[in-house]
């Protein structure tokens, strides 16, 4: 009779999985892997799981759902219907999606058309060819005082 609790026992610790059954998900599991590799976590999936408390929320939370036997498709899911797109670190590559994976490029374009349009526009404006106008003075007193000032100007910095 003791070798059978002995027997027992050693089995009971050796195969804990066959014990406790293949429902129990962890950290490490492939499916737990596959969700949060997906979420962005409210901007924290990069932080560091032993200081972050929304990590370690979003961790028990998924390993909650696996262990209820949700699907890993079923929890991003559940995820994108509570916070949208903004869920995901990727946006989905569906049509709901396609608008946060253009609205990059939409803008780089953008940027560049406008650029070009007012440097263009810049060119047009200054001509090489264009004679300097002369300056009309109100009297010959306000030319000599200026010319005063910019000749002593010079004199400081050269």
């Amino acid at each position: 009779m003791k070798r059978t609790y002995l027997l027992f026992v050693l089995l009971f610790l050796t195969f804990p999985t066959v014990a406790w059954g293949d429902n129990d998900y962890d950290y490490n599991s492939k499916e737990f892997q596959e969700v949060v590799n997906q979420l962005d976590m409210q901007g924290h999936s990069n932080d560091d799981l032993a200081t972050c408390k929304v990590k370690q929320m979003y961790y028990k939370e998924v390993q909650e759902m696996l262990d209820e036997g949700m699907t890993p498709e079923e929890i991003i899911q559940f995820y994108v219907d509570e916070y949208g797109q903004s869920a995901l670190k990727e946006p989905a590559k569906d049509r709901s999606g396609l608008i946060a994976w253009s609205m990059p490029i939409v803008g780089v374009l953008t940027g560049i058309t406008v650029l070009f349009y007012w440097l263009k526009r810049g060119k047009k404006k200054v001509s090489i060819d264009s004679p300097v106008s002369e300056i009309a003075w109100e009297s010959e007193e306000d030319k000599e005082i200026t010319e005063k000032i910019f000749e002593e100007e010079r004199r400081k910095h050269f």
